[in-house]
């Protein structure tokens, strides 16, 4: 039937899946439904394997599974992820990926079917007012009508088409709502009339002209910015990096700030999501300073002497807001005097503090300023300084292992599995080339505290944009769909909040191993001022935040063919994570810890890193450069 000349609404609806591919979207996630039918049979006949086939189709029963699944496809390849719904209710259940997907600034493209407008406001069924359903949380709205022969229409929905692709990745990337139309008969005939067949041609006509190219712009920085950067880093006598979430592309920065942390001596703080974190190697080249890595910053910020007496009076920011609650008291201490946030999309500055945003990509911004540093050498100031920061960074350097020490000690010396034990184990099992998915809440907090930074060139994908615990089953297998080894940590209660997600992980072909950490409910909750109180009536209402429950996930898994494992004993998980990265498919580890151990553990982790730190004497203050020794 693909060669016949087809009616006005199967041939228009052609004409709009066609064009998506033309405009660079190749991925498509359909949830079932009646009013969508001539837009999938349309992307079918697009498809892979249909001759016009440059289509992947992916079915997803659930709408808010399918938002997830498409972000998580989204994000592994940087293209724009198409979604397919019917008309109604369908639509709205996209809303909390689309949310996602504006903070996170990840392109998605969501087609609502819709019924036409004199079924509009009379009881019709399925149908809802779809006009900007989701308000300003999309980058942009169109409402493509119905079908329509007239050639300006054609060559407008074409047009239409390839903006609303552009707006998706250009200039913020976020989703983009397209709502179209259809008249019953949904289902595609034969043109069977002279006007009929005419209508078809001239559709296909347009079909074959070309299409817009749209070549974004990269967000350099300016040289105005780049002054900015340079004066502070050769002002600075204590510089700090930090560099907080990240998108998947952004690990080909690892040398480029290992350079500049060496180049500079700013110890380099790096937050599990900022690509950095795992698979960086120590930069030491022709006899220069090596970088004064960091990867232990959150368990030092937590301590208050040390974050009082290592008030930097420079911070550059790379990337979004980091998660750690050490830097944000830290933060929030105020010793800091000057901090400019490096970031392409966003405002990351939720303190109000920051002195400079410079909106502009990463990697170029580092190698631009690099290239400053380098070219321009040392100026006498630079020169003066090079003493103090020079003890300043080697303070970071024995501070950092000091901290590797305890918290080594104390997650190594009791025989049951905790939150630190299998974040520990889940980090190293992630295959080379492989991609970490980190849970919120206390999952990406334990990865944080508790993981080293290993060598590799493991990725790491979250959702920090909304920091939901949603959709993370579908969200992380819609990055296994993309072709990577996937591996995602996530707490029992984020896995209630996605069981549907299950559907889709159960399909994944290569290895795809979820480990949900069961600890009986939301524990993040028992580490928030809110039990510090000591009131007797939030003790009562503790329950009601930390939820907990008696849910066993392996009815689950066998729900969806996943295989399963419980395991209670550090051995026990080593073992079942070996088996699951080699096998193809879907696993599901059940890792069963105390109910309260993680809040035990943080507070035994301040208490003796205090102490380890103070008899290491890296409490006592830092001495002063005297004031001609920075004189200009």
């Amino acid at each position: 039937m693909k060669d016949t000349l087809l009616d006005l609404t199967a041939e228009w609806a052609g004409l709009l899946m066609g064009s998506l591919a033309d405009a660079g979207v190749t991925d498509v996630v359909v949830s079932p439904g009646s009013r969508s039918t001539p837009f999938v049979l349309a992307a079918v006949r697009h498809s892979e394997g249909q001759g016009q086939g440059r289509l992947r189709l992916v079915d997803v029963i659930d709408e808010r599974s399918a938002g997830f699944y498409a972000l998580g496809r989204a994000k592994a390849t940087g293209r724009p992820c198409l979604l397919v719904c019917t008309s109604g209710s369908a639509g709205a259940h996209y809303l909390p990926a689309v949310i996602e997907a504006g903070l996170s600034h990840t392109p998605l493209i969501v087609l609502t079917a819709d019924r036409p407008l004199e079924l509009q406001e009379c009881g019709a069924p399925q149908t809802i007012d779809q006009l900007k359903l989701f308000g300003d949380h999309v980058r942009g709205f169109f409402e493509l009508g119905g079908p329509e022969g007239d050639p300006t229409a054609l060559a407008g929905l074409r047009r239409a088409v390839a903006q609303a692709v552009a707006r998706s990745r250009h200039p913020v990337p976020g989703a983009v709502h397209l709502n179209v139309r259809a008249r019953k008969p949904l289902e595609p005939r034969p043109a069977a009339s002279e006007e009929e067949r005419a209508l078809a041609r001239r559709v296909r006509a347009v079909r074959g002209t070309p299409i817009a190219t749209f070549h974004p712009p990269r967000l350099e920085p300016s040289p105005e910015a780049l002054d900015d950067l340079e004066r502070a880093c050769r002002e600075a006598r204590r510089g700090l990096i930090v560099c907080g979430p990240a998108p998947l592309g952004q690990a080909e920065a690892r040398p480029l700030l290992l350079r500049l942390a060496a180049r500079t001596g700013f110890p380099l703080c790096v937050e599990a999501t900022s690509q950095l974190r795992f698979g960086v190697a120590p930069f030491h080249e022709d006899g220069e300073a090596q970088a004064a890595l960091c990867d232990g910053f959150d368990a030092l910020f937590a301590v208050e002497a040390f974050r009082r007496q290592h008030a930097a009076d420079v911070v550059l920011q790379f990337g979004g807001t980091p998660t750690s609650g050490g830097w944000e008291r830290y933060l929030a201490a105020g010793g800091t005097t000057r901090r400019l946030v490096v970031n392409p999309y966003g405002w990351s500055d939720p303190h109000s503090s920051a002195t400079a945003m410079i909106q502009a990509e990463v990697t170029s911004t580092v190698r631009a300023l690099l290239g400053r540093l380098e070219e321009r050498g040392p100026n006498q100031r630079d020169e003066r300084g090079q003493a103090h920061r020079a003890r300043w960074g080697e303070r970071f350097r024995a501070a950092n292992r000091e901290a590797w020490r305890v918290i080594d000690e104390l997650v190594t010396a009791p025989e049951s599995l905790g939150e630190a034990q299998v974040a520990r184990a889940v980090v190293a099992s992630v295959p080379r080339e492989g991609v970490l998915a980190v849970g919120n809440s206390l999952p990406i907090r334990m990865v944080d505290r508790y993981a080293p930074a290993r060598l590799g060139t493991c990725r790491v994908w979250s959702q920090r944009g909304a920091n939901g615990i949603d959709g993370l089953v579908s969200g992380a297998a819609g990055v296994a769909a993309s072709g990577c080894p996937t591996t995602l940590l996530l707490g029992d209660v984020s896995l209630l909040h996605d069981l549907g997600g299950l559907a889709v992980a159960a399909r994944a072909t290569g290895p795809l191993v979820i480990v949900v950490v069961q600890n009986r409910g939301g524990r993040i909750f028992e580490q928030l001022p809110l039990v510090s109180t000591g009131l007797p009536e939030v003790a009562a209402a503790l329950p009601h935040f930390t939820t907990p429950h008696e849910v066993s996930f392996g009815a689950a898994a066998a729900l969806f063919g996943i295989a399963y494992h419980r395991v209670e004993t550090l051995a026990d998980l080593d073992q079942a994570l070996g088996v699951a990265q080699a096998r193809q498919g879907c696993s599901l580890l059940e890792a069963v810890v105390p109910p309260h151990g993680a809040a035990a553990l943080d507070a035994a982790l301040r208490e003796r890193l205090s102490g380890a730190l103070t008899t290491a004497g890296l409490l006592s203050p830092l001495v002063p450069l005297a004031d001609d020794e920075v004189a200009s």
